[in-house]
């Protein structure tokens, strides 16, 4: 973007050389100069991009220099004089490098991991670059620094512009602020103050009566806190009363590990046995029922059992069979009104119980689940009995009725509604506001009006000029990032931009500029860029900008001789990595199709293709290979049908056949996406088919649009 087009140099080129001889513009050019002209300028121009072009290649060498140095020096546990001497005269080669902010900060995360890093030089790059993805990493930093120089006083007044946010950091800033009270009062922090002395010093006071709540809702605190752990303790603070009080906190917020530690220095062994069976009955909570009947009502430990009976309920739960035999509630109201629990606990009780059980085949059980779920009138078990009631081809207005306003304004339930509508016009009427919004719901509504479905598309505004200079910086450094391969670390300034982005004098807001920066990304083929911005600022509505017409070519290559759309491919790849290609899911799926390893070797084996391992998932060109092709095995087995191929895609052919077998060819299409019981197949499902409709409107030929097909007549037809 630095550089000026040709045209622009031409343009003023006799201007320039008239006032570069200090003579007046005036002279005419026969042709046969201005061509010389012209051909001097060219020649000019292409040596300047020519020297700009190997300044940057040989400062990207020089940064992967450094990179390695750095690295190195981490592996080794070592970052030796002359190692940074050697980092030190190559950033000296890097003016101008767009990321020259990210090699100086390569040298000094290793001096911080290998704890070498002064205070002087965090806060000179703190200085230097205010706005760095790093900044509230080092102001975290300055707390471990400030403390390990033991620059106490220091800590303290930096503590009143930066508050800290990691454990580590309070506790250092608690044992600061002790070793100074501590001085104050003449305490030695380094031994346990076993006599019965009270903290006289009202600093001192203060500051133990703060780390006396600060224990009890912190499960573990590091070692910087036990000096002043031990002087809160030998002072009386640690009572039986607050030991009672943290076992319940810790269940509250999962720390059970910690539960061991907490009799430690207890001296009641009834507390000591009422903690064993706490920490018992919190790792394993199948026992509730045992640590119930166990605990006395009169128990000292009344108040704290029920809390904790309160916390592990749900999880005590979740260890029932869901088909059990003679499910029954009476049990746990008997529990609940021998702890007074009060109405609203107990409901919250019943739905816990009833969501876990929810499929059990009882007839009692179902009777008395519709029941309560009647009493209850909780959304996440009516929208759940209506999946049931479409599935079982029953009534659903009964339930319907039940749903929160809120509920009763989702497009989903507004379709099954408009379905229900005994009179006609306003059915009509309903399908017809339905279908002018955005989503697979309007889809449908289009479909049962007999309409093309049509949304509106935005306009997205263009980068200024003037604005194309204002972030030149900022986008040479993604630029540079992807190019060297960082896809993830430019992702990451790419957000954190967005984010903070400011809007400019004018009538430009945040959103435009921020609409207009994700354009630039997704002309750039910054795909997944694009898409996370769209994200990121919540511009749902844009959908050119959230459906890129990505790697176009490379899926019209392997989709030939396949039976599979390109726009249902690539609405695939969008739902799975949101065109991320560097995406990897905690169960291991990969690239942009969201590939296991162990599906693309199978699906390599059995069509001739190749697969070496899985890092060849995160290369475009091979996931799209074997994703196209693993659509194409699922489309032998569902014939032209994206809904039970998207269904198997997400959550395997397997389940798929589970849920036809209960359908048991008795629903349409429509019925059959509602009652797809994952949450995660079912929002897949109608996304994917949504993102499919979308890309034939953005990308179709404009002699095709009236070919726009929403469903396909193997989709419609089949009973499922």
């Amino acid at each position: 973007m630095w550089k000026k087009t040709l045209i622009a140099v031409f343009l003023a080129s006799q201007y320039a050389f008239a006032v570069g001889t200090g003579k007046e513009p005036s002279k005419s050019y026969t042709e046969t100069e201005l061509k010389q002209l012209k051909n001097d300028w060219l020649a000019i121009y292409q040596k300047e991009l020519q020297y700009a072009e190997n300044l940057r290649l040989k400062q990207r060498e020089n940064f992967q220099q450094i990179n390695y140095l750095a690295d190195a020096a981490i592996s080794q546990k070592n970052l030796s004089l002359s190692t940074e001497q050697i980092i030190q005269r190559l950033l000296l080669t890097l003016a101008g490098y767009p990321l020259e902010m990210k090699a100086e900060w390569k040298l000094l995360n290793a001096k911080i991991t290998l704890k070498q890093a002064t205070e002087s030089e965090v806060k000179a790059f703190i200085s230097k670059y205010p706005d760095s993805l790093y900044q509230r990493q080092l102001q975290n930093l300055m707390f471990e620094l400030l403390y390990r120089e033991q620059k106490f006083p220091e800590l303290m007044e930096y503590a009143q512009n930066v508050k800290p946010s990691s454990l580590a950091d309070q506790c250092r800033l608690f044992s600061a602020r002790y070793e100074l009270a501590a001085s104050k009062a003449q305490i030695n922090p380094e031994v346990s103050q076993v006599t019965e002395q009270k903290a006289e010093n009202a600093e001192l006071l203060a500051l133990v009566q703060e780390f006396d709540r600060f224990w009890l809702a912190t499960p573990k605190l590091t070692s910087d806190c036990a000096n002043l752990e031990s002087y809160w303790r030998d002072q009386g603070f640690k009572t039986d009363e607050k030991v009672r009080l943290k076992a319940v906190e810790l269940i509250k917020q999962n720390a059970n590990a910690e539960l061991a530690n907490l009799a430690v220095n207890v001296n009641n062994e009834n507390l000591k046995i009422w903690l064993s069976s706490v920490e018992k009955v919190a790792n394993n909570p199948a026992d509730l029922q045992n640590f119930i009947e166990n605990q006395p009502l009169d128990s000292p430990f009344y108040a704290e059992n029920k809390a904790i009976i309160q916390q592990l309920f749900a999880k005590y739960v979740r260890t029932l069979s869901e088909n059990m035999e003679n499910p029954s509630f009476q049990q746990y109201q008997a529990w609940a009104e021998k702890y007074q629990f009060s109405n609203e606990e107990m409901n919250s009780w019943k739905n816990t119980f009833i969501t876990r059980l929810f499929d059990n085949p009882e007839p009692t059980f179902q009777l008395w689940r519709d029941e309560q779920i009647k009493l209850l009138n909780t959304d996440n078990l009516t929208e759940r009995r209506l999946r049931m009631a479409i599935w079982q081809q029953t009534a659903l207005n009964e339930w319907l009725d039940l749903l929160s306003t809120e509920a009763k304004g989702k497009t989903e339930w507004r379709y099954w509604a408009a379905k229900e509508e005994k009179n006609e016009a306003k059915r009509k009427a309903d399908f017809e506001n339905l279908a002018k919004e955005r989503g697979f719901y309007a889809m449908l509504a289009a479909q049962q009006l007999g309409i093309i479905y049509q949304i509106p598309m935005l306009e997205v505004p263009e980068l200024t000029q003037t604005q194309l200079e204002l972030y030149e910086n900022q986008l040479a450094r993604i630029q540079e990032l992807r190019e060297l391969g960082q896809f993830e670390q430019a992702r990451r300034v790419w957000i954190d931009w967005l984010k903070n982005i400011k809007a400019e004098a004018g009538e430009n807001t945040p959103t435009k500029i921020q609409l207009a920066l994700i354009k630039y990304a997704k002309d750039k083929n910054w795909y997944d860029l694009a898409v996370e911005g769209t994200i990121q600022i919540k511009a749902f509505d844009y959908l050119d900008l959230r459906l890129p017409n990505a790697y176009s070519d490379w899926f019209d290559l392997h989709l030939q001789d396949k039976k599979i759309s390109k726009t249902f491919a690539q609405a695939i790849a969008r739902q799975e990595s949101a065109w991320n290609a560097q995406a990897q899911s905690h169960a291991n799926a990969r690239g942009l199709m969201q590939l296991l390893p162990t599906t693309a070797q199978k699906t390599a084996k059995d069509n001739g293709l190749t697969f070496k391992d899985g890092n060849d998932l995160f290369q475009p060109f091979n996931n799209i290979m074997l994703g196209t092709t693993h659509l194409m095995e699922l489309n032998e087995k569902y014939p032209n049908n994206r809904i039970l191929i998207a269904s198997a895609y997400n959550a395997g052919a397997g389940r798929v056949e589970q849920w036809l077998k209960r359908s048991n060819g008795q629903l349409a299409m429509d019925e059959f996406i509602a009652s797809i019981p994952f949450y995660e197949t079912r929002g897949y499902v109608q996304n994917v088919l949504a993102y499919d409709y979308y890309y034939q409107m953005l990308y179709s030929d404009i002699n095709d649009k009236n070919g726009l097909k929403m469903f396909y007549q193997e989709e419609l037809t089949r009973k499922y």
